[in-house]
């Protein structure tokens, strides 16, 4: 019996090999779709949900609270909270310090030229850290103890690929007590050796530095353990709670602790919080040097996406399943009159279509690895396909039997329901034909999705291409900013800029921190007491030399450019700033005393430029100053010579600042942006959604015009005695043609009708996201829609086009 459903499955599959055809393509790129994004799901979920106890394990993270009502959150914390939380604040099991540090490694060997290594380049790699941090997060161990290896200063454990990396394919235990120097001065022992984990996580760490070695060291001059008032981007502290304690138990005793230690300006507060592991890896809130943020509603909407193509191509095979069933009437009629039951005609018709989506699954496969190579800007490094994963597996299967079961239990239910009196006269065929309302309502669930991602794309790429050319305020073309370390020292940098200066394709150079559109730049609070009061407000900040307003063009509205300077002197501010410390004209502010940061430090406003977006078009031009201290500027920007010059003049300049880095800077590698590359990677999460959306309105267009072809012909082969007719009679073959498409046409109409509310409401909810948008034009929804038309027309065309130029003779010819 089995024997036999498989081989009628296989003889009916292979006679109507069109329709065979369309289903395993739409079934296999919906199966694909599905395939890869549940690999980049499952990838991202998986981040650091392997570590024991996890749901106890929570991140010290703070919220400041501004006089002007703003909130901020900040995912580091001050440099000594950590270990003092640890004696003040009850209810942790462990809790454990570590501080991300950008050395210059170098591995003594007797030579006169020692291996030397830039972990600057992965800033990642490196941590200062306590003891305690190997009783919260647990390695295996290779060589040393967790309790021992750091607990003294100048000690230094490594992870075992680290290990390779320095001293080759060493044994792990003949590496304890070899030594390993730091930006050139600082010697430590190799204490210990742990073992790399093999799992997803962001604490990706190799160099575990010991805590005890900060005071010891010049690390005190960076690592500041005994200021209560600053905040250091590279601090962390993680804490595990004890069994049974809440983190809602914790918060309580925050405040007293705050009270106690953490100094702040008056008017500003600062809150406590606990930030779980889960929410590590996706919260982009809490920015840090060492994790990878994942967007989780862009996972969400991943897997919405997947499902919705799934659910398109599982519709093409409903649809033409039934369409077929007109044809396959007499044969069930025939099958039941010969005893066939309901449930074997059932279990026939559902073995075809489960024969059907193994073939998809297996094709899908196959398109797997190429589809991720295609992709691989939109996918995060790491993401693979291995079949011989169980999780692969389970899936696989998951969806095969899922997409089998969606897709063939409602035709083989209609096929087995025939009556067999009725059907043998073909009236339960004509009965189908007439109520074909299902099929009619798929088409229009499938146009409507399809047009839901036409809306979606022109809407985003619109957005795109709004933030990417607006004026922001400054210059941004011929520009390139080379950063340098943290570590190097402010003479340096006057040399490098001033050989850089000398070179004939450099029109210009400027010193500063950041770049004037720049999402990390550093925030602080300025005040100023006036005739009506005080005001207080939050400000961002950037350091910088002179060159810093005319190489990005910058313009002065009031009062003259800043003086360069070793120590502050002087204030530039945006006309936001100077008008949310109440000065009614930019020229108000000339000259007014005005008091900046936790050290209260007065200085004066000397100018006042025109508002630029120092942030991204996400959020509104906020209070912004400039000034100047030349030992907080780290990166040179250059504007290059245009005038006359060609891309090949633009490669010999950088070739030339290239080789006098090399001479400053030997040990550090030569790595430049061009400003305006910069500007567009603040929206790289934008710019990888548009291309989601645009590759699954493709892909959803594209099976969905394949079941509407399928549904043409056969639409077409079922009405080729009736068209025969008409031709006879007279019609005319664009009248046919008009006649076979227009049931279709209307059917897109409908899911216009349908889509465009829908499109509208979530491309409205998206875009609220930035403070500076696009607005939503009629005019998308028209393109839109007379695009879904057009590509219906052409669709359904061939086969209308062919079915009118027909000779009648051979279509009313009964034999």
């Amino acid at each position: 019996m089995i024997r036999n459903y498989f081989k009628t499955a296989w003889r009916n599959i292979t006679r109507n090999k069109v329709y065979t055809a369309i289903n395993v393509l739409g079934l296999s790129l919906g199966i694909c779709a599905c395939l890869v994004i549940y690999l980049i799901t499952s990838f991202e979920l998986s981040y650091d949900n392997f570590h024991p106890d996890k749901e106890r394990i929570y991140r010290i993270v703070a919220r400041f609270h501004n006089p002007n009502g703003k909130a901020d959150d900040l995912g580091s914390t001050i440099s000594a909270l950590p270990i003092t939380i640890r004696n003040e604040v009850s209810g942790f099991e462990n809790v454990t310090a570590f501080y991300n540090y950008a050395f210059k490694v170098t591995i003594p060997d007797g030579s006169k030229d020692p291996r030397k290594f830039d972990a600057a380049e992965d800033v990642s790699s490196i941590i200062i850290t306590e003891p305690q941090y190997f009783n919260l997060f647990k390695y295996q161990w290779l060589a040393g103890n967790a309790v021992t290896a750091l607990k003294e200063p100048f000690k230094v454990v490594l992870s075992e690929t680290e290990v390779q990396k320095y001293f080759g394919n060493v044994e792990p235990q003949n590496v304890i007590g070899r030594n390993v120097t730091y930006n050139d001065s600082l010697h430590l022992t190799v204490s210990g050796v742990v073992k790399d984990w093999s799992n997803n996580t962001d604490f990706g760490f190799k160099d575990f530095v010991s805590f005890a070695t900060i005071q010891h060291s010049f690390l005190k001059n960076d690592i500041d353990l005994q200021h209560w008032g600053m905040w250091d981007y590279n601090s962390q502290g993680y804490v595990k709670l004890a069994k049974g304690v809440t983190p809602a138990q914790i918060a309580k005793q925050f405040p007293a602790f705050v009270k106690a230690h953490v100094k702040m300006p008056p008017g500003f507060s600062v809150e406590l919080k606990l930030q779980p592991l889960a929410d590590v890896h996706f919260n982009s809130a809490y920015e840090d040097s060492y994790t990878r943020k994942a967007h989780l509603p862009t996972l969400y909407a991943l897997i919405g996406i997947a499902l919705f193509i799934l659910v398109i191509a599982v519709i093409n095979f409903v649809n033409l399943s039934t369409a077929q069933s007109l044809r396959r009437a007499k044969e069930v009629g025939v099958r039941k009159v010969l005893g066939g039951s309901k449930s074997s005609l059932t279990v026939q018709f559902l073995i075809e279509t489960f024969f059907v989506t193994i073939v998809a699954v297996f094709v899908s496969v196959m398109m797997a690895n190429p589809v991720l190579a295609a992709f691989h800007n939109l996918i995060p490094p790491g993401v693979t396909l291995d079949l011989l994963s169980a999780p692969v597996l389970i899936f696989l299967v998951s969806v095969t039997i899922f997409t089998g079961l969606l897709a063939g239990i409602y035709p083989a239910r209609v096929l087995s329901s025939y009556l067999p009196v009725i059907s043998l006269k073909g009236e339960g065929s004509q009965k189908l034909n007439g109520k074909s309302y299902l099929r009619k309502s798929l088409i229009v669930f499938q146009f409507t999705v399809s047009l839901v991602f036409i809306i979606g794309t022109v809407v985003i790429g619109n957005q795109i291409h709004f933030i990417l050319n607006k004026d922001l305020g400054f210059n941004k073309d011929a520009i390139i900013s080379i950063r340098t370390g943290w570590n190097n020292t402010s003479e340096q940098l006057t040399v490098y800029a001033n050989k850089i200066k000398q070179l004939q394709g450099v029109q210009l150079i400027t010193r500063h921190r950041t770049t004037p559109a720049a999402t990390g730049h550093p925030g602080t609070y300025m005040s100023y007491k006036g005739a009506t009061g005080e005001n207080k407000i939050d400000a961002s900040f950037d350091f910088c030399d002179e060159n810093y307003v005319p190489l990005f063009g910058l313009k002065i509205v009031a009062g003259r450019n800043l003086r360069h300077a070793d120590t502050l002197t002087e204030f530039l501010v945006n006309e936001t700033c100077a008008k949310a410390l109440g000065f009614k004209r930019p020229a108000d502010a000339l000259g007014k005393i005005v008091e900046v940061g936790i050290n209260k430090q007065r200085r004066a406003i000397v100018g006042i430029v025109k508002d630029f977006h120092s942030k991204s078009l996400h959020e509104a031009i906020t209070p912004f100053f400039l000034c100047s201290i030349k030992d907080n500027e780290r990166t040179l920007s250059i504007k290059l010579a245009t005038a006359g010059k060609q891309a090949d003049d633009f490669k010999k300049t950088i070739s030339q600042i290239e080789q006098i880095s090399k001479e400053i800077y030997p040990n550090e590698k030569f790595e430049y942006k061009f400003f305006d590359e910069t500007i567009a990677n603040l929206y790289e999460k934008e710019q990888k959604t548009a291309k989601l959306m645009s590759t699954a309105m493709g892909i959803a267009i594209f099976i969905s015009c394949m079941g509407l072809f399928g549904l043409a012909t056969f639409t077409a082969q079922q009405r080729v005695k009736e068209i025969g007719i008409r031709k006879v009679l007279g019609a005319s073959a664009s009248s046919i043609v008009s006649m076979l498409s227009r049931d279709f046409i209307s059917l897109v109409m409908i899911a216009i009708l349908i889509a465009s509310p829908i499109a509208y409401y979530f491309m409205h909810l998206w875009l609220q996201d930035f403070a500076y948008r696009v607005n939503i034009s009629w005019w998308i929804f028209l393109v839109s829609g007379v695009s879904a038309i057009l590509i219906a027309l052409v669709t359904i065309s061939f086969q209308s086009v062919k079915a009118a130029l027909a000779n009648p003779v051979k279509s009313l010819r009964s034999e």
